[in-house]
């Protein structure tokens, strides 16, 4: 994984002391590998890397929490598809595994769940809203998605060099505390 979108330890760290708080810890491990098989960690990072769950379960909580049922319902699909299909939980499956569960809610072909390509369709979206939003929301730690991108995040203005040209400065995330931001990109008071 090239460093320039390594998220940096500092953020690892801010990562697991997240607690959630819409979907429960067995929900959250679901929709984290599913997110992870739809923006998968290449030599690059992934859906793992940028905290997409935890963008989910902010937004559940805070903006979308009618969404708490299609999310529940979706996951105990997703672990009976699992488990009907290869005799074992969706996060113990190979990638490839759960490549096919995912294809068939994607299609609406997957097995008690009457709205699966909703449900799926619905994950994606959160998935690529978590992978590249500002990251006061929860998601796209280390700013990693919008390195991905090559997104400078919010600059104050730029110096006539970048006027029509590509823009090649490190990201800022928008009001993030500076000592976050301090830690993040290694900056000393």
């Amino acid at each position: 994984m090239p460093d320039v979108c390594k998220a940096p330890a500092a953020a690892d760290a801010l990562l697991e002391e997240e607690r959630f708080q819409a979907l429960s810890s067995g929900e959250a491990k679901i929709v984290e590998a599913a997110a992870s098989r739809i923006f998968p960690t290449t030599d690059t990072p992934g859906a793992a890397e940028a905290g997409v769950v935890h963008y989910i379960d902010r937004t559940l909580k805070e903006i979308y929490p009618k969404q708490i049922a299609s999310y529940r319902e979706g996951c105990a699909a997703l672990e009976r598809n699992a488990k009907e299909t290869f005799g074992r939980q969706f996060t113990e499956l190979a990638p490839d595994q759960q490549d096919k569960i995912l294809s068939a809610f994607e299609k609406g072909t997957a097995s008690g769940l009457a709205d699966a390509s909703e449900f799926f369709a619905l994950l994606r979206k959160h998935t690529m809203e978590g992978m590249f939003c500002e990251p006061m929301y929860g998601g796209n730690r280390g700013l990693v998605g919008w390195r991905l991108v090559g997104f400078p995040g919010q600059q104050f203005g730029y110096e006539d060099p970048y006027i029509n040209r590509v823009v090649d400065l490190e990201p800022i995330a928008h009001e993030m505390p500076f000592s976050q931001q301090e830690a993040l990109d290694g900056r000393k008071s």
